[in-house]
């Protein structure tokens, strides 16, 4: 960072700069909130945030950071709890706790430590009383009381979530601490069989400046078919400034339809509304609010595996202006469930809602008109004494996406995935000078993404399956011939799965094909495609398998967008030629691409063909090795520089275990690469696998022990010569716990 003197107004500001002769400051930014800082965050390839100065205008701030450091104080918090529980007669019982707190916001300091140590205490007592045995009627009564002072500091949450909603307080974060009393009575009469009826009644004070009463009136009743189940909640509560009742009723009413194989036809309503208004003016504070919900379902027994289940819903919502509640919005929504589970051969699992918005008046409602769709089906099947066998997931949906930024950050060698490679040698890290590692010694790197505060309305769907279709298992035979025969060694494994969000329109989007990497409209996609197509997979003597790979993805970050794509064709054959001898053959055709429009340095378009024969010899179970040839040559495309590179290596490797709880193994490579092309930037990286034009050597020596039952000891060295660069040399050792 550099500090330079401006214009008058401004005494200076700290400007970001890469030349060691006048970077002097380290910073670090925090976020003040907008208009309370002198910076704003500024892209420019750099590894890590980057922050630009914008003068105020007159005295008012332009920006949100400032580069402070919020300092934290070493703290200490103790809890000490008592309870008892003492039972007076059968069905009465006494219960007390006491708690006490030690919170000590700053052990250095012994300021204000007169107020650390806080109180809370809680009595309870309850009593069980049967008012007629032949009906079965119970009354069951109870007072409680509780104390908590303002210094008493809890561990975990003392109130439930929707504690200072209830009670009209205001939403805050971190509430400011009080004195609190809660005096409650509660009666309770319940028939075993089908009824209960509670009462409860509860006075919360905070201080001397608020007081709330709380009545609340719990219903059931389970008879004939029919389940109705009420909640009535009143609070009325009264602050220095503000006053307000809080109404919450709600009720269920269902019915069983024997006649219709016992479905049930049901009703609901629920409304919430908190009348909050200011003492002197009676008007309604911003936290003031009113919905109400009706709802109406049919849905069949639980009881049967085939399950569905309709419903539709409304939601009305009125917002405060000045003295009165305005209608704003409302909305519709139309659920549909279904569950077929009958057949275990063939399930399927529907769940889509369907919901529509309607905006009554833009003067309160902060929402605008829209249509919007979840829905989300899943199918498995297992056809044919399995010669089908598979399952496919759909889901759609709409919602906003949320821009991703991004840095690496430096961890201990071989813990982390990515390698820096100063390809400009300005020693200064960017964003584009980042690489997946290549070798353990490299990967000094993690990136992390942080979500940012831009957001993009979109469409998302996902479609996953995956199949296999195996004639072996209707022609399990051993006296199959001629074509019956041949088709018991096939097998095809399919599988795909496809994330894809876009930009919304305003209409839904159903089709996950609809949209190619490169196509404005997309925001995020990830689509990898496999499938695999084995002759003679269960064969012990020899086999083959040709797959085809297709990974595509497209990510939206904060300086636009990057999109991968993955093609490759493999060939594998296997051949037993005895006990002791295997010989495999890897054979590949593929093409790996990246396009990212901000650093065009980085964009590349490969074809690759690659060849490896292998021998394995094995002698019982303790010894192995492994010898091979690779052959491997990738062109870039000449859009994006047109380089081509050639390689052959050789590779053994080995393996000798010593008795049973000790191994040793090696692996040597040997790889001459032709590259006539600078070896100094991204698609150099990629196509010469992290190593160098001209001879490579490679080779790793590692030694396992396991110690006792559970523990294992493992010593590991890998050293590296690529090309002309210096001999790299990494040793490891570790201790792993087996459970």
């Amino acid at each position: 960072m550099k500090k330079v003197i401006v214009t008058p107004g401004v005494d200076s500001f700290y400007r970001y700069s890469t030349d060691p002769l006048l970077a002097r400051y380290n910073l670090s930014f925090v976020d003040l909130g907008i208009g309370n800082g002198n910076y704003i965050p500024d892209f420019n390839g750099a590894n890590g945030k980057v922050y630009r100065f914008v003068a105020p205008v007159g005295s008012v701030k332009q920006g949100q950071y400032e580069p402070v450091q919020i300092l934290v104080a070493p703290k200490k918090q103790q809890i000490v709890n008592l309870g008892m529980d003492y039972k007076i007669k059968p069905g009465t019982i006494l219960k007390a706790e006491i708690a006490t707190s030690n919170n000590d916001v700053n052990t250095f300091s012994a300021k204000d430590d007169g107020d650390d140590r806080g109180w809370a205490g809680k009595l309870q007592f309850s009593h069980d009383h049967t008012l007629s045995n032949s009906k079965r009627l119970q009354l069951t009564t109870g007072l409680d009381y509780e104390f908590v002072n303002k210094q008493f500091r809890p561990l975990e949450r003392l109130r439930n979530v929707e504690f200072t909603r209830d009670w009209g307080l205001d939403l805050q974060l971190v509430p400011i601490p009080v004195d609190e009393q809660i005096i409650r009575a509660t009666a309770k009469l319940q028939n075993a069989k089908s009824h209960t009826a509670q009462f409860q009644f509860t006075n919360y004070r905070r201080n001397n400046d608020y007081s709330g009463f709380q009545q609340q009136v719990i219903h059931s009743i389970n008879a004939a078919g029919w389940q109705v189940n009420s909640q009535m909640v009143i609070t009325s509560f009264t602050a220095r400034d503000t006053r307000g009742v809080f109404v919450r009723p709600q009720i269920d009413i269902s019915k069983e339809l024997k006649a219709l194989d016992k479905w049930k036809l049901g009703f609901n309503y629920s409304l919430e509304k908190n009348n909050n208004r200011n003492k002197i003016s009676d008007t309604l504070l911003p936290l003031a609010f009113w919905f109400d919900i009706y709802t109406a379902y049919l849905q069949s027994s639980d009881a049967k595996k085939n399950r569905h289940r309709v419903s539709f819903f409304t939601r009305s919502d009125k917002y405060p202006l000045l003295k009165k509640f305005i209608r704003g919005d409302r909305s519709l929504n139309l659920n549909l469930q279904t569950e077929l589970l009958a057949n275990p051969k063939r399930q399927l699992y529907l769940n889509t809602t369907f919901r529509k918005l309607k905006v009554y008046d833009t003067t309160v409602s902060k929402q605008k008109e829209d249509e919007t769709i979840l829905g989300r089906v899943e199918y498995v099947m297992n056809e044919w004494k399995g010669l089908l066998t598979g399952n496919l997931l759909y889901e759609v949906g709409a919602g906003q996406e949320q821009r991703r930024d991004f840095a690496y950050l430096e961890v201990p060698a071989g813990t982390g995935q990515y390698a820096w490679i100063d390809y400009n040698g300005d020693a200064v890290q960017q964003l584009n000078e980042f690489e997946i590692a290549a070798f353990p010694d490299q990967a000094k790197y993690i990136r992390i993404f942080t979500p940012t505060n831009d957001f993009i309305k979109a469409n998302y769907i996902t479609l996953n399956y995956s199949f296999t279709i195996s004639p072996r298992s209707l022609l399990n035979s051993a006296d199959l011939k001629g074509f019956r025969k041949l088709m018991s060694k096939l097998m095809l494994i399919s599988s795909m799965q496809i994330n894809k969000k876009s930009v919304s329109s305003g209409s839904f989007e159903f089709n996950p094909f609809k949209y190619s990497v490169n196509s404005d409209d997309l925001i995020t996609l990830n689509t990898i495609l496999l499938n695999t197509l084995s002759f003679n997979r269960f064969s012990s003597k020899w086999g083959v398998d040709l797959s085809n790979l297709r990974n595509s993805g497209k990510s939206l970050l904060t300086y636009g967008y990057e999109s991968r794509k993955l093609n490759d064709w493999t060939l594998k054959f296997r051949w037993n030629i005895s006990r002791s001898m295997l010989f495999n053959l890897n054979g590949k055709k593929g093409a790996n691409a990246l396009f990212t429009p901000q650093f065009a340095n980085r964009n590349f378009d490969l074809t690759i063909y690659s060849a490896e024969p292998m021998f394995t010899v094995i002698s019982g179970t303790k010894f192995r090795i492994v010898s091979g040839y690779r052959f491997d040559t990738k062109k870039n495309l000449p859009l994006y520089g047109g380089e081509k590179s050639v390689s052959h290596s050789i590779n053994l490797e080995s393996k000798y275990n010593i008795l049973q709880n000790s191994s040793v193994s090696g692996k040597f490579t040997l790889n001459s690469i032709r590259y006539d092309y600078p070896a100094s930037t991204t698609v150099s990286y990629i196509m010469l696998d992290g190593l160098l034009p001209g001879k490579n050597y490679l080779w790793n020596l590692s030694f396992s022990k396991r110690l006792m039952n559970n523990l294992e000891l493992s010593f590991n060295y890998d050293g590296r010569k690529a090309g002309t660069a210096r001999t790299v040399h990494l040793a490891r050792a570790g201790i792993t716990a087996l459970f």
